[in-house]
C-alpha cells in the first residue's frame, strides 16, 4: 500500500511581483552602501584580488545584471535589423566570388 502525505505549512506569496519586490529592495540597499565612504575605504585598502572579488559579491553582481538585462534585448534589436536589410542584395560582389569559385 503506498500512501502520499502533503505537508502544508505556512503559505507565502512567492509570484513575480513579491520576488521583484524583494530583488528591488536589495538593489537599493547596495545602491546605497555604494554611496559610503566605507566603501571608498575598503578600495584603498583591500588588494586588487580581494577587491574584485568583495566588488563582484555585491555591487558587481547587480551591475552584471543590469548590463544583461539591457543588451539581450539590444542584440535581438540588431539581428532583427540585420536580417530585415537584406544583406544578401548589399554584397554583389561576394556572389560574383563565389559563382567564379563553384563554377
Amino acid at each position: 500500500l503506498h500512501r502520499e502525505y502533503l505537508h502544508v505549512g505556512k503559505g507565502r506569496d512567492l509570484g513575480f511581483n513579491s520576488v521583484l519586490f524583494f530583488f528591488a529592495k536589495l538593489f537599493q540597499g547596495t545602491g546605497e552602501q555604494l554611496l559610503t565612504r566605507q566603501m571608498k575605504r575598503l578600495g584603498d585598502e583591500l588588494d586588487l584580488p580581494e577587491f574584485l572579488t568583495f566588488y563582484y559579491a555585491h555591487a558587481g553582481y547587480y551591475l552584471t545584471q543590469f548590463l544583461l538585462s539591457k543588451c539581450i534585448p539590444l542584440l535581438v534589436f540588431t539581428w532583427l535589423l540585420l536580417v530585415l536589410d537584406d544583406p544578401e542584395q548589399n554584397f554583389p560582389a561576394i556572389d560574383e566570388q563565389q559563382g567564379g569559385m563553384l563554377g
